[in-house]
C-alpha cells in the first residue's frame, strides 16, 4: 500500500481525534445541570420553532446535493458547497427570528438560546461558525454574478467609469 491510499484514512483518524479533544474541551462550556429548569423552560418554549429551524438547515442541504447531484454545477465547483453553507446558517436564523417576532427581542434572544441548547454546542462557536458560513454564502452568491453583467450594469446599459485624468 502506498501513502495515497492510507492518506484519507490518516486525515479521518487525526480529524477524529480533534473532534474529540474538542469536544472535552468545549463541553465545559456548555450550561450545566443548575439551569435545567431553564433549559427546559426553553426547550419546551421554542420546540416548534427549532423543529422548523432544522428543517430549515435539512433544505438547505437538501438544495446543495441537488445543485451538485443534478448536474447545475461541476463537481469542483466551491459555489454550490459556500451557497448551502449561507443557507444552512441563514434559514435557520431566519426561522428563528420570524418564529419568535412577536415576543420582541429578549423572545428571539431566547429562541437562539433555545436553537444553541438544542444543538449541544457553546453559543459562542455555534454562533461564531453560522457567521463564517453566512459569509461563504455571500461570496458563492456573488460569486454566482456573471462577470459581464457585472461590467455591463442592469439590461446591458455600460456602467459610467469615473477616470482621474492629469494634466500636465
Amino acid at each position: 500500500m502506498d501513502f495515497d491510499t492510507i492518506r484519507p484514512i490518516l486525515s479521518g483518524l487525526i480529524g477524529a481525534t480533534i473532534a474529540g479533544w474538542l469536544a472535552i474541551k468545549l463541553a465545559k462550556q456548555l450550561p450545566h445541570a443548575e439551569n435545567q429548569t431553564k433549559q427546559r423552560k426553553l426547550a419546551k418554549d421554542h420546540r416548534h420553532v427549532i423543529l422548523a429551524a432544522n428543517i430549515g438547515a435539512g433544505i438547505a442541504l437538501a438544495t446543495g446535493l441537488i445543485i451538485y447531484l443534478g448536474g447545475i454545477l461541476d463537481d469542483r465547483d466551491l459555489r454550490g458547497l459556500g451557497l448551502t453553507m449561507g443557507l444552512m446558517a441563514f434559514l435557520p436564523s431566519l426561522v428563528i427570528v420570524i418564529g419568535n417576532f412577536r415576543g420582541g427581542t429578549q423572545q428571539i434572544s431566547d429562541g437562539f438560546m433555545a436553537y444553541s441548547l438544542a444543538q449541544k454546542t457553546p453559543p459562542f462557536l455555534l454562533f461564531a461558525l453560522m457567521f463564517l458560513m453566512f459569509c461563504g454564502g455571500l461570496w458563492a452568491t456573488y460569486a454566482f454574478i456573471p462577470k459581464q453583467e457585472a461590467e455591463q450594469g442592469v439590461g446591458g446599459n455600460p456602467l459610467p467609469r469615473l477616470e482621474l485624468q492629469i494634466e500636465p
